[in-house]
C-alpha cells in the first residue's frame, strides 16, 4: 500500500509541479495516473542509469563538455538531475532508501550547474529509519518530509519532518513527528499540514550578514556598549561588538524582525563563493563621473560672438554692394556736375563713406543729388540697426560668459578623450566585456590610484574625471520624484572633499547603471520571503525613506548638498557677472590691430612721401640746371 501512501501526498502537496522521481527496484512503489494533468513526472532509473543516456530525448553531450570545460564534479545521476532541472523545472523530489544521500548529493551540485532553480523545492524520502539522513543538507532545507516505515505494524507510517526553526547546529538535523499514516485505511490520522510553513517564525535561527564599510549601502562600525549590536558570526573583535546599517543592510534586519531571525555579522571581509543565489533586484544604481567644470571660451573671439558665422558672411557682402552702388552713384553725381573724378577718387569716397556710416560716423564730403542723399540715408538707417543689434548682443555677451562644451554626456567624455578614474576595479567590471567602440574607448581612458594620490589630484589638474555612484533617488530613472522632493544622492569615496569639489560638474549621463542584488548561496530556503519583503519595500516606497535617513545618518548631508548644488546649477545661465579686463582683451586686439595697421599705413605713406619728394628734388635740379 506504498503507491496509495505517496499517491496521496503527491496530490495533496505536489501538484502543479514537475516531480523526478528516483526508482529504487527494493521498494514497492507505483504512482497512480488519475491526476496525472495536474503534474509532469519525471523518472530516473538509478539501476539503469547509463543506458537511458543515449534513448533519451535530450543530448548530454553538450552538457558534459561544458562541466569538463569547468572542471566539475559530476556523476550520471548529477547529469540526469541538472538536465531535468533546467529542462523540466523539477521542484519536487521522491527518493527511497539507500538512494536518499546519493540523491542529496548529486541534487546539491545540479542546483549549482542548473541555471533554473526553484524558490519552492520539496523533498519526499521514503526511509527505514531517520538516521540515514545526518546530511548537513536536512539542517540546511526547509520543505523536508520523511515518510518512515513502523517496524511494529507494516501498515502505518510515521510522518516526520526535520527541525528547522531555532538555533543552527552543526550536529546532525533532529526530526519530529508531523502526522501517521495508516495504509489500510488510506487516511492520514490527524490530518495535520505535512509542509509546515517553517519561515512564518525562524524561533531565533541565525542568519549570517556580510558586514562591510560602503556607504550608503552597508555600514559596519564596532562600538564598546553592546546595546542594539550584533554578534559575529565568527569568533569575537577587540574592537567591540558590531554595529551595522545601510540601505540593503536595513532589509535582512527588517526580515529578522518579521520572521524572528538572528543576525550574526561576518566581518572577516574573506568570504567569496563560486556559486550563488541572487534575490530580486535591490536599487538602480548608476555609475557617473565628476568631471573638470567647462572652462570659459578665448575672449579674443569675443568680438565675433554677437552675430552668426553666417550673419557675419551677410553683412560683408551687403557692404561690397554698398560700396559698389556708392561708386556708381557717386560718378554719375560728378558726370552730372561735371567735376572730374577718377574711379580711384571714386572709390575712395565709397568704401570711406560705408564704413564710417557702419560705424555711425559722418563723412567729410558733401554730396549735391538727391539720389545720393537719398541712398546714404538708407544706408544709414540699415547701419543703425545692425549696430544696434550688435550692441545689445555684445553688451550681453560681456555680462554672461561663455564656456566650452563639457564632457557631460558620454559621447563628449569619448569625443574629449578624458581620463577619469577610481579607487578600485569594480568602477569598471560591468563594462570590461563591452565591445562597441565607444564604450571600448572611454575604457581605454580609466585609471587606478588609490585615495590618497586621488585626493590630490583635483587641486592640481583639471583634465581628469571621478567615478562617482548615483543612488536610487539620484537617477534620471526617478527624476520626477527627485524633482519634487529637491532631494539627489550620490555614493563617493571620502578622497574627495568640499574643496576639491568646487571645481567639478557632475555628468547629465550614466556611464552605465546596474540593478543591485543580494547574494546568497544556493538554495537558501528563505529566498521566496525575502524576494516578496523586498517587493512589498518597493511598493509601499520605504526605499526612498532610508535612502534618506542613512544618508544623513552616515555620509552627512553638507557633501550631499554641494553635490546636489553642482547637479541642478546651469553653468550657462549664472546670471550677471561683474566685468573684468578678460571680457576686453578682444577689443583691444581690434584696438592693437588698428594702430599696428595704422602705424604701417603710416610709415608707407612716409616713404611714398619722401620717394616723391626725392622725384620732385631730382626734377627741379634738372630744369634749374636747363
Amino acid at each position: 500500500m506504498i503507491h496509495t501512501k505517496f499517491t496521496s501526498i503527491v496530490q495533496l502537496y505536489l501538484h502543479e509541479t514537475t516531480i523526478c522521481i528516483i526508482w529504487n527496484p527494493k521498494v514497492e512503489f507505483q504512482l497512480t495516473t488519475s491526476h496525472i494533468n495536474n503534474y509532469a513526472v519525471i523518472n530516473i532509473d538509478l539501476k539503469n542509469l547509463e543506458l537511458t543516456f543515449d534513448e533519451d530525448i535530450v543530448n548530454f553531450s553538450e552538457q558534459r563538455q561544458q562541466f569538463s570545460k569547468d572542471d566539475v564534479k559530476f556523476n550520471a545521476l548529477t547529469e540526469k538531475l541538472t538536465m531535468s532541472i533546467k529542462k523540466s523545472h523539477c521542484e519536487s523530489f521522491l527518493a527511497f532508501e539507500n538512494d536518499v544521500l546519493p540523491f542529496v548529493e548529486a541534487f546539491l551540485n545540479a542546483s549549482i550547474y542548473s541555471v533554473w532553480r526553484s524558490k519552492r523545492n520539496r523533498f519526499v524520502f521514503g526511509i527505514q529509519n531517520e538516521n540515514l539522513c545526518k546530511h548537513k543538507f536536512f539542517n540546511e532545507q526547509s520543505a523536508v518530509l520523511l515518510v518512515e516505515q513502523s517496524i511494529i505494524d507494516l501498515q502505518i507510517f510515521y510522518l516526520k519532518t526535520n527541525k528547522f526553526q531555532g538555533l543552527h547546529s552543526k550536529d546532525s538535523a533532529s526530526f519530529y513527528e508531523l502526522d501517521t499514516f495508516n495504509a489500510s485505511s488510506g487516511k492520514f490520522i490527524n490530518e495535520n499540514d505535512l509542509f509546515p510553513d517553517k519561515i512564518k517564525n525562524l524561533k531565533g535561527r541565525e542568519i549570517v550578514v556580510t558586514g562591510y564599510e560602503y556607504l550608503p549601502y552597508s555600514s559596519l562600525k564596532y562600538v564598546s556598549d553592546g546595546n542594539n549590536s550584533y554578534d559575529l558570526a565568527f569568533g569575537s573583535n577587540s574592537s567591540g561588538a558590531a554595529l551595522i546599517d545601510g540601505t540593503e543592510i536595513i532589509l535582512i534586519l527588517t526580515f529578522c524582525e518579521l520572521y524572528n531571525c538572528r543576525v550574526l555579522i561576518d566581518s572577516s571581509e574573506d568570504i567569496d563563493y563560486t556559486f550563488l543565489d541572487m534575490s530580486m533586484y535591490l536599487a538602480r544604481c548608476g555609475v557617473t563621473l565628476l568631471i573638470p567644470a567647462p572652462r570659459r571660451l578665448a575672449s579674443w573671439l569675443l568680438p565675433l560672438d554677437p552675430f552668426q558665422y553666417s550673419l557675419w558672411l551677410a553683412i560683408i557682402i551687403y557692404l561690397i554692394l554698398e560700396v559698389l552702388a556708392l561708386i556708381f552713384m557717386y560718378k554719375f553725381e560728378n558726370t552730372l556736375f561735371e567735376r572730374p573724378r577718377s574711379w580711384y577718387q571714386n572709390f575712395q569716397f565709397a568704401y570711406s563713406t560705408a564704413l564710417k556710416l557702419f560705424v555711425s560716423q559722418g563723412g567729410i564730403e558733401s554730396v549735391r543729388s538727391i539720389t545720393l542723399r537719398g541712398l546714404l540715408f538708407t544706408y544709414f538707417l540699415n547701419d543703425i540697426i545692425i549696430t544696434s543689434i550688435y550692441g545689445g548682443g555684445l553688451a550681453s555677451i560681456l555680462t554672461i560668459p561663455s564656456y566650452e562644451e563639457a564632457a557631460d554626456t558620454v559621447e563628449r567624455l569619448r569625443s574629449h578623450n578624458l581620463k577619469w578614474t577610481g579607487n578600485s576595479l569594480a568602477w569598471v567590471y560591468a563594462i570590461r566585456d563591452a565591445d562597441d567602440e565607444s564604450t571600448m574607448a572611454i575604457m581605454k581612458n580609466f585609471y587606478l590610484y588609490n585615495d590618497e594620490q586621488i585626493a590630490e589630484m583635483p587641486q592640481n589638474r583639471l583634465d581628469m574625471g571621478f567615478a562617482l555612484e548615483r543612488l536610487p533617488f539620484g537617477t534620471h530613472f526617478f527624476y520626477f520624484i527627485y524633482k519634487i522632493l529637491k532631494k539627489s544622492h550620490f555614493a563617493m569615496g571620502d578622497y574627495l572633499n568640499s574643496r576639491n569639489l568646487e571645481n567639478l560638474r557632475i555628468m547629465k549621463e550614466d556611464l552605465y547603471y546596474q540593478y543591485t542584488v543580494a547574494f546568497m548561496k544556493r538554495l537558501w530556503p528563505m529566498l521566496d520571503r525575502f524576494d516578496q519583503l523586498i517587493y512589498n519595500w518597493h511598493s509601499a516606497g520605504l526605499d526612498i525613506y532610508w535612502e534618506s535617513r542613512i544618508i544623513a545618518n552616515t555620509m552627512g548631508l553638507k557633501k550631499q548638498k554641494q553635490l546636489e548644488s553642482i547637479m541642478y546649477s546651469n553653468i550657462d545661465d549664472m546670471g550677471p557677472i561683474k566685468l573684468g579686463m578678460s571680457n576686453f582683451v578682444g577689443i583691444l586686439l581690434i584696438w592693437v590691430l588698428g594702430i599696428v595697421i595704422a602705424t604701417i599705413v603710416f610709415l608707407l605713406e612716409l616713404v611714398m612721401k619722401s620717394y616723391e619728394n626725392k622725384k620732385l628734388s631730382e626734377r627741379g635740379g634738372k630744369e634749374w640746371m636747363n
